[in-house]
């Protein structure tokens, strides 16, 4: 089963990577996510519950027990954040009992950075303030000025007074050079400070080569790669780029509908923005999503967030349904009126009609004769278009082969006359014994047929280029019939060729190619016995190639 869905989640994502740069296509797969988010969290529940099964086999072995206790809240942080404390909680008791100072200053700026996440600030200010910065290692310091820097942005975010905004913005500050100073250029942290300055000065170029470096950092469709292109849509806004704006927060929120991450805010951001073009439809399924993620998580900040969006939507849903309904009367009272004198006519007509019922019937009659009338001249006009296209098809072939025959003609009372020449000198020189050889020769009747033949063929094919290709249509798809280099038609196709010229009588074909009937038969029968459809209407098909009708 996990095999499986591994397959179907590659296949989803060699679909997103095909249609990235369309954001229609984009925003049917996100639909597609959606629609499929229970798949994505049951493998989320399926790697927590192998989790447990392993905890639960390792009973007092508390360092252990400590590991398995952070994978367990690192699967829950961004899915549940009830069980993320639960799990935080436990290893704090377990670093309390081990006197481990290094797990519980980790525990701590653990349970801060979810407790701002949360909107838990007092909770979160309280947890940094126990942790004691001389006994943190390096990456707990990292983590320490993150969540400070974290904490001081939610307080200056949602406080209601500008001074204290102000000051908790300059904290947030503070902490952020720090974070700046303790890593290196190329990381993430380092530029996303970056970008994220060079975004609230407008550097927008700028702030996209920074965010181009921190996609280099990621995997797709990975919980930083869901956190890098939600920045990226947030310089996109300031630059007034809808559209890429709506690609990024797209591909943001197809990410975290995968990762099951249900504290997401790039499905609520795009449902807004959706809401704004119009799209109401899938706005309202967007934020009733992030919604009921909400629900499962438990976070007051995303909670009113995502409630005063879903306000907004449904006030455009209740004026759009107004306007509706506007419509909808109008056009009952239009339907009203018309059916007021839809009746009055009815009445009338019946009244009409009631006086003319022995004119309508003999009119009735009158049309049902000119209809027969009109049918058969229709049949009539059909098949004397059919005999004028016959006959005009009958003229043009004649009229070809009438030129091309009173030129061979011509050609052979030449050769005749030059033959005749040729022989008189040869008995005026006595030449009887050359004279004598030349009349046992069948060479000149060989090239003579030969020159007949190409010439016919090559005046049938002006007259019907297509025929090779419609005879082919002809027969079954491993009998098609290819010429040879040099051959115009080869020995079945000249037959079918004087077919299709009328010369049906087997014996007349043998004489004019130098065959036997019974030769000629056997190329007949072989060819129908090659045929695609009935063998018995070939040779009617074969009539009918090249025809006007």
């Amino acid at each position: 089963m996990r095999e499986v869905l591994l397959i179907f989640g590659l296949l989803i994502l060699k679909q997103i990577a095909v249609s990235a740069q369309n954001v229609d296509s984009l925003l049917r797969v996100l639909d597609d996510k959606i629609k499929n988010a229970h798949v994505y969290e049951s493998l989320k529940e399926q790697k927590i519950q192998e989790l447990k099964t392993e905890r639960r086999e390792l009973k007092n072995h508390r360092s252990e027990l400590y590991a398995i206790n952070r994978s367990l809240y690192n699967a829950y942080n961004n899915y549940q954040s009830d069980s993320a404390i639960h799990y935080l909680n436990q290893n704090m008791d377990i670093a309390d009992s081990l006197k481990d100072i290094s797990k519980t200053n980790e525990v701590r700026i653990a349970s801060a950075t979810l407790f701002v996440r949360l909107g838990m600030y007092f909770e979160a200010r309280e947890q940094l303030e126990k942790v004691t910065e001389a006994t943190l290692s390096l990456q707990q310091q990292l983590d320490f000025n993150l969540a400070y820097r974290q904490l001081y942005l939610g307080l200056g975010s949602y406080s209601q007074n500008d001074r204290e905004r102000h000051a908790y913005w300059e904290k947030a500050r503070d902490f952020d050079i720090r974070v700046m100073e303790m890593t290196p250029d190329v990381s993430e942290e380092h530029l996303r400070s970056i970008e994220k300055s060079l975004r609230v000065k407008d550097d927008f170029p700028a702030a996209l080569r920074a965010n181009d470096q921190r996609l280099t950092l990621t995997t797709p469709f990975t919980i930083p790669y869901a956190l890098v292109t939600f920045h990226r849509s947030l310089i996109y806004r300031k630059m007034g780029d809808v559209k890429n704006e709506k690609k990024y927060l797209t591909l943001s929120a197809i990410s975290d509908v995968q990762l099951a991450i249900k504290d997401n805010a790039s499905i609520s951001i795009l449902a807004a923005l959706l809401m704004r073009e119009g799209d109401i439809n899938r706005a309202y399924q967007y934020i009733r999503f992030c919604l009921d993620n909400i629900k499962d998580y438990n976070t007051r900040i995303r909670s009113s967030e995502i409630l005063n969006i879903q306000n907004i939507i449904d006030k455009e849903y209740q004026s759009r349904n107004k306007k509706k309904s506007q419509e909808l009367q109008a056009v009952l009272i239009v339907v009203c009126v018309l059916s007021v004198l839809l009746a009055i006519s009815i009445v009338y007509v019946y009244k009409q009609l009631k006086k003319g019922q022995a004119f309508s019937r003999k009119l009735k009659e009158i049309n049902q004769e000119l209809q027969s009338l009109n049918a058969k001249l229709h049949d009539m006009n059909d098949e004397l278009k059919k005999r004028n296209l016959e006959v005009a098809e009958a003229d043009h072939i004649k009229e070809e082969y009438i030129a091309y025959f009173l030129d061979e003609c011509a050609k052979y009372i030449i050769k005749l006359d030059n033959y005749r020449i040729m022989v008189n000198k040869k008995l005026q020189g006595r030449q009887y014994e050359n004279l004598y050889n030349i009349t046992r020769d069948n060479s000149l009747k060989a090239e003579e047929s030969k020159e007949l033949f190409l010439n016919f063929d090559t005046m049938f094919v002006n007259v019907f280029p297509d025929f090779l290709t419609q005879f082919n249509a002809l027969l079954a798809d491993e009998e098609q019939i290819v010429l040879k280099k040099g051959e115009v038609l080869n020995t079945e196709l000249r037959i079918y060729a004087l077919v299709r010229l009328g010369i049906g009588d087997s014996s007349k074909i043998a004489r004019f190619l130098g065959y036997s009937v019974n030769t000629i038969y056997n190329y007949r029968t072989k060819m129908k016995n090659k045929a695609k459809g009935a063998r018995e209407s070939f040779e009617e098909n074969v009539k009918k190639i090249g025809a006007f009708i």
